[in-house]
């Protein structure tokens, strides 16, 4: 799995083929979302990993511009968005 981020600012987390391709492909797509806001604190009540998939036209893929990344790194196996993935069971 890689983490890419794009020059939006959004940051996905997949695994990537046809990196210095024009249009490299992420599949199997997490990203990080704020969590519920604690009503006592009003502040997120953490970072929550969401898959894509679920949107209403079910994308099963990204296919990105290489113009709009600004970093590729690899997610390391022990971190902790690592075990959010396992735990996700891909």
């Amino acid at each position: 799995y890689y983490a890419v981020l794009l020059t939006n600012g959004a940051v996905y987390f997949g695994k990537l083929e046809g990196l210095g391709s024009p249009w490299p492909v992420l599949t199997n797509v997490f990203y990080v979302q704020a969590g519920p806001v604690d009503p006592n604190t009003k502040q997120p009540s953490g970072m929550v990993l969401i898959q894509r998939g679920h949107e209403l036209h079910g994308p099963d893929r990204m296919i990105l511009n290489e113009k709009s990344i600004v970093f590729v790194e690899p997610v390391g196996a022990d971190s902790r968005v690592a075990q959010l993935i396992k735990q996700a069971g891909k």
